[in-house]
């Protein structure tokens, strides 16, 4: 049975301070949360109803709970047998030194969980592992963002961190590629096959003080009956990566 207290610190984890605080997140669902045991993250707590269907190699401690109890903790319209918290890796807001020879997604202000998601979805199917989002970007472990990635979040190297430190650092290691309405038309130009890619915020797009470090201009050609002010930025960084492959597919 699930403690009074245990059912406020899984409610409380909706808040990202809380999350912050307790360096926990929640993962929900039987596809999820078997995922979650099968990767690096660490499990901390699983909550589970007599339903679910333990994996064979998970031999971690189970809190068994009925179904209104999983209802109750649950953020999700329709609960799925079981919960779990995981650790935040303590690696997210932490600068790597080996971010080279490599592509990375460099995110400006991403607000939309879905969004954050689906990018993070994104990015490991066209096999960019690493996801740099500034500070002020929607927490990678909101719940939204962690059911919008199917999966995907435990698989990739994720962190915040201040942008302009960050690209005061990388700028001078590798190219910096920016979505902007002035550039080249992806397609037409060539690309290399490391870099920084920037997305833009879904409403504002690339921020000035950030836009000052693009040294390689990029735009998605639209059509020119086309009303549309911007495209949806979980589409643009489809598109965009899907050009990076085309060009130099992952070995």
């Amino acid at each position: 049975m699930i403690t009074k207290a245990q059912i406020k610190l899984v409610q409380s984890l909706r808040n990202s301070s809380d999350r912050e605080r307790e360096g926990l997140y929640v993962v929900e669902g039987v596809k999820l949360v078997e995922e979650l045991i099968h990767s690096s993250h660490k499990v901390n707590k699983v909550f589970a109803t007599v339903n679910w269907k333990q994996p064979e190699d998970y031999s971690g401690d189970i809190i068994l709970i009925q179904d209104w109890e999983l209802e109750k903790i649950s953020s999700l319209t329709t609960p799925n047998k079981v919960l779990a918290l995981a650790e935040i890796p303590q690696s997210t807001n932490q600068f790597s030194n080996d971010v080279n020879h490599e592509l990375v997604l460099l995110l400006d202000r991403i607000s939309d969980p879905g969004n954050m998601g689906t990018i993070i979805r994104t990015a490991e199917w066209f096999g960019i592992d690493r996801i740099i989002a500034s500070e002020d970007s929607v927490d990678f472990y909101n719940s939204k963002v962690v059911q919008a990635s199917m999966g995907s979040i435990f698989r990739m190297r994720l962190n915040k961190l201040p942008l302009l430190t960050t690209l005061e650092k990388l700028s001078n290691l590798m190219p910096v590629y920016g979505t902007l309405f002035d550039g080249e038309i992806l397609g037409r130009t060539t690309l290399s096959p490391e870099g920084i890619i920037i997305i833009g915020n879904e409403s504002h797009g690339i921020s000035e003080v950030v836009k000052r470090f693009v040294n390689r201009k990029i735009t998605i050609p639209d059509a020119l009956t086309s009303n549309s002010e911007s495209l949806n930025a979980s589409v643009a960084t489809a598109i965009v990566c899907f050009e990076f492959r085309r060009q130099f597919p992952k070995q």
